[in-house]
């Protein structure tokens, strides 16, 4: 099993300082915005070549296929073409400017599927690619296990640093699209920290967990937190690890993002500013003497083009799940 992460450096550790509220727990963010694409995905991707080609499963010169929303696009697109791969990328119509110059930028091809099947479309189409197309392998972020399995590492490293700055973590709150970078981390965690709490969180319009534990029918709407809610429950997800799920809404993440940018420094993006907000929000609950960790995904400069949160393919709004599960 792969330990060095593709040759990844470690990520900071940063303690919210200019945004923490006085009376509430402190946050701990993960940095994971600064990995070489400008996201979390880079851990995922780097990883997963690395397993799949020990397993014999992949080789240089085959074509990779992924569906992506654009962070996990441009992270394949990177490390697939160091490594002597063709990157072909599924993504629903839709998505920012800037994720589409990037991924293309790295070499990888994009095929774009109608905006309203949104990644359930994506993923039908990257399996009717490789069958048509010989030498072509999905790696399939949504349900291969290899996604989550590459997240331990940074919970090793979550583990590393708050024990070198002496502190034993009461809380984990992260949100989750395909489940993974939750999933590992908690996994992680719970075994450093028996006590810690997990939280997960998901966007109202798309919050398949949600919905489930509190015995709702759940509904997929369009939102503009790109990368959650994927419209079905995460298959990296593992249920067991999780102890509380929270909602959010778009806004909440849009605000906080700019909140972290103007206040704390940090270029973020929005389901940076959700994980946040929804640490925030749990941070006031609990005393000052309590410790919060979070993850910060993704970039600011990814999202540029649409700097209001406001794009014509996905409406806005809140719309949590209602009404009783069929």
């Amino acid at each position: 099993m792969s330990t060095d992460n593709g040759g990844l450096k470690p990520t900071e550790l940063y303690e919210l300082t200019r945004v923490a509220e006085p009376g509430a727990a402190r946050i701990l963010a993960k940095c994971e915005f600064k990995n070489p694409t400008g996201s979390h995905k880079d851990r995922v991707f780097s990883y997963m070549i690395d397993e799949l080609e020990a397993e014999g499963a992949i080789k240089p010169g085959m074509t990779l296929v992924e569906c992506s929303t654009g962070n996990g696009g441009a992270a394949l697109s990177r490390v697939g073409a160091e490594r002597g791969y063709q990157v072909v990328i599924i993504m629903p119509r839709g998505m920012t400017a800037e994720r589409t110059r990037q991924i293309e930028a790295l070499g990888g091809t994009i095929l774009e599927t109608a905006g309203e099947g949104f990644l359930l479309e994506s993923e039908d189409t990257a399996r009717a690619y490789v069958e048509k197309n010989p030498g072509s392998y999905f790696l399939d972020q949504s349900t291969n296990e290899l996604n989550w399995r590459s997240w331990r590492l940074c919970g090793e490293e979550i583990v590393a640093s708050l024990k070198e700055k002496g502190i034993t973590p009461d809380h984990f709150i992260c949100s989750i699209g395909t489940g993974g970078t939750f999933t590992g981390i908690a996994d992680v965690l719970k075994d450093a920290f028996p006590d810690v709490v997990t939280t997960a969180v998901e966007v109202d319009r798309s919050a398949a967990l949600y919905a489930k534990r509190k015995g709702l029918k759940f509904e997929h709407q369009a939102h503009n937190l790109m990368g959650l809610g994927p419209g079905k429950m995460p298959a990296n997800l593992r249920e067991e690890l999780v102890d509380e799920v929270e909602i959010i809404t778009g806004d909440d993440g849009w605000a906080t993002m700019k909140r972290l940018i103007s206040e704390e420094d940090l270029y973020v993006g929005p389901t940076a500013g959700g994980n946040v907000f929804a640490a925030q929000r749990l941070a006031r609950r609990l005393g000052p003497d309590q410790v919060v960790v979070t993850v910060l995904f993704d970039s600011a400069w990814k999202y540029f083009s649409i700097w209001d949160g406001k794009y014509s393919d996905y409406e806005t709004g809140s719309a949590a799940p209602t009404g009783p599960a069929a």
